[in-house]
């Protein structure tokens, strides 16, 4: 899989928050229960980017861990 750009990603990860945002008004809009199950779906997809994109910065840099946060 091709690396990912952290504009794209940071991009994709505001397009998921919009997604599940724009779900719960919907729920709201609409008076029904139906899109409240389907908002956790965006949300799920946003740490999976986040740690995807860890460990292919650690594979690219041979380390073979991902890195510790500065602190």
């Amino acid at each position: 899989m091709t690396a990912v750009s952290e504009g794209r990603r940071f991009l994709a990860i505001v397009v998921l928050f919009l997604i599940g945002f724009g779900m719960v008004a919907l729920a709201d809009a609409l008076d029904a229960w139906w899109p409240l199950f389907v908002t956790p779906l965006p949300y799920a997809v946003i740490p999976w980017l986040i740690v995807h994109h860890e460990r292919e910065m650690a594979a690219a840099t041979g380390t073979g861990e991902t890195p510790a946060p500065n602190a």
